[in-house]
């Protein structure tokens, strides 16, 4: 395009000969203006007057450069390329409608001071969040299904909390540790993995679990108890008892985060309150020769069931629940020795099992069932001393064949390792314990090599830890508790340091907490019990006396399936004393009596939870 200048007057006259002279066709000439070069004509606001060159250049590509402030106060189409070199230091851009078809490149970006992010590059789909004067900072999206949570400061990319209803399943068959991913799931050990496994909630400074996280720790059927722990913050379980909360088989415990630094536990539907699913039964000296109660938490002792229809035939030994809470035995002093019963926790006791086809030869003493609830052992006096069956819903299969090596007399009581691999019976002779491998299709295995270090009296109880990595035997003669680390494939490790503080008299009776992490010994002198702290090392230092102690000496010692309680049965009225058990603490203050009172000695106390 070129720029002319036409004069507004036209003449009509035809140019003369002399080309020197003026022509009238000059007149209709254009004129051609001229400017210096990439120049824009033009006028300034400082009045009206003179065309002026604007301080505006534009180059024969079109490209224009507008020094100094640049304002545009209507709607303006912008189709190329616009480069605005830097608003903030060599300029200020005031923008009322600035429409912009092409592309517009700041050569430093736009600080968030003037409109901008204060950053050149934003990575695709993160979220930007303001960060005051400074550039924006962003949050990416994280794992599929996250939302974007605040913490009350900031926000984070976190999972979706899981529906009401729905508990996705973390199936884990190893000691574990949750992770934030974990919110909202079910932490599920599995029939299959038969070892008692430790499942780890972190501490808040680990992993901030947000307030309201609900986690469910789940046992399946027949299965192995696993332990719920937490690092260094603070688990709650029932009426205030704190530390490790064992979960048992058919069970779900569901953890709920309720501060930064504290969760609370409870049985999901298996658990305590007002409907009661843990039984106590104890055995005692004078008819029926054994009374039951349901068991309940808060209150303790629950009225007492109906004794069985069928007696003992005499002064019992043991008492022992089978794993699935189904059946209950009594070893006793007279034939046939054992008396086993269906066993529901809404009825009682059923009608009397058959005896066995192949009786037991003595008294017996004491009665556990392996973990599968498929063999029953009866500990008892005269060869050979143990007698085991095979068990199932029907009661008392056939007898197994004896073991090769024979306890070396008259045996006191029996237990299983936690696996049900092995098999241990306390008698009254040197080596005082004999232990052997077991199969529940094929019975006793070769004994094991006896303890470098014997107990150094008559065995009268045996107990496995629930991690089965070690044994306790309470016996005769100081220091009258000995506990080996144990091994199902090599038998007795190298015997424990006795504890610091021993119980006052000869022990009768050994257990430990469902936790592993406390260990409790009924004896023939006051106090009648003594517990202690249990770790990989052994004894920790005595908790204090409970303030009611039983009132006799100590015959049999339990705790509950979730180790908030602890039951003694003893020689003197009441014959079974109860309180509530806190692995930190100790013991609580005593259970009331029940109502239905014992008539004579406690000999055994057995919990369950009710199948």
């Amino acid at each position: 395009m070129t720029i002319s200048l036409k004069h507004t007057f036209a003449s009509a006259k035809t140019d003369s000969a002399d080309v020197t002279l003026v022509q009238p066709s000059n007149w209709n000439q254009e004129h051609v203006l001229t400017a210096a070069a990439g120049k824009v004509l033009g006028r300034d606001t400082s009045g009206a007057g003179n065309v002026q060159e604007l301080p505006i250049s534009v180059t024969s590509a079109g490209n224009v450069t507008i020094p100094n402030n640049f304002a545009v106060t209507g709607t303006t189409g912008l189709t190329g390329t616009t480069t605005l070199v830097d608003l903030t230091s060599t300029g200020t851009a005031s923008l009322t409608n600035l429409g912009v078809t092409g592309t517009t490149t700041l050569t430093n970006a736009l600080t968030v001071a003037n409109g901008g992010t204060g950053a050149a590059t934003l990575t695709a789909n993160n979220v930007l969040i303001g960060n005051g004067t400074s550039a924006v900072t962003t949050v990416a999206p994280g794992a599929s299904g996250n939302l974007l949570t605040s913490n009350g400061t900031t926000w984070s990319s976190s999972p979706a909390p899981a529906s009401g209803v729905s508990f996705p399943q973390n199936i884990q068959s190893a000691d574990y540790t949750l992770v934030s991913s974990d919110a909202g799931k079910q932490i599920f050990h599995p029939v299959a993995d038969t070892t008692i496994r430790t499942y780890t909630i972190p501490s808040n400074a680990s992993v901030a679990f947000p307030i309201g996280t609900v986690v469910l720790f789940t046992v399946e059927n027949s299965g192995t108890s696993v332990n719920i722990a937490i690092t260094s913050d603070t688990l709650v379980f029932g009426d205030g008892i704190t530390g490790t909360v064992s979960v048992l088989p058919n069970n779900t415990v569901m953890a709920i985060k309720v501060t930064a630094t504290k969760w609370m536990a409870n049985y999901l539907y298996q658990g305590y309150g007002a409907k009661s699913t843990v039984s106590i039964a104890v055995a005692f000296n004078n008819t029926p020769y054994i009374a039951a109660y349901p068991w309940f938490t808060n209150t303790g002792f629950g009225t007492r069931y109906t004794d069985p229809t069928t007696e003992p035939a005499s002064q019992p030994g043991g008492v022992a629940f089978s794993p699935a809470g189904n059946a209950i035995a009594v070893a006793h002093s007279s034939s046939p020795y054992i008396s086993a019963y269906p066993w529901s926790g809404g009825a009682g006791f059923g009608a009397k099992y058959a005896n066995p086809a192949t009786l037991p030869t003595g008294n017996g003493n004491g009665v556990a069932f392996n973990p599968a609830g498929t063999s029953i052992a009866l500990a008892h006096t005269t060869s050979p001393y143990i007698s085991a069956y095979s068990w199932s819903g029907t009661g008392f299969g056939t007898k197994y064949t004896d073991p090769a090596t024979l306890p070396a007399s008259n045996s006191f009581n029996v237990a299983f390792n936690p696996a049900g691999t092995s098999i241990a019976v306390v008698h009254q002779t040197t080596p005082f314990i004999s232990a052997y491998p077991w199969n529940a299709g094929t019975g006793f295995g070769t004994k094991y090599t006896n303890p470098a270090t014997l107990p150094t009296g008559t065995g009268d109880a045996v107990a496995f830890s629930p991690a089965g990595d070690a044994i306790a035997v309470a016996h005769q003669t100081t220091p009258f508790i000995s506990a080996y680390p144990w091994d199902a494939s090599t038998g007795f490790g190298t015997k424990y340091t006795d504890p610091a503080t021993l119980p006052t008299g000869n022990a009768a009776s050994v257990a430990f907490n469902p936790a592993g992490t406390s260990i409790a010994v009924a004896h023939a002198t006051s106090p009648f019990i003594s517990a202690y702290p249990w770790s990989g090392t052994g004894f920790g230092t005595k908790y204090t006396n409970p303030a009611t102690l039983p009132t006799g000496t100590g015959d049999g010692v339990a705790f509950t399936p979730a180790g908030d309680a602890i039951a003694v049965a003893h020689a003197t009225s009441p014959f079974i004393s109860a309180y509530p058990w806190n692995a930190g603490t100790g013991f609580g203050t005593k259970y009331t009596n029940p109502v239905s009172m014992l008539s004579n000695s406690g000999r055994g106390v057995a919990f369950t939870l009710n199948s």
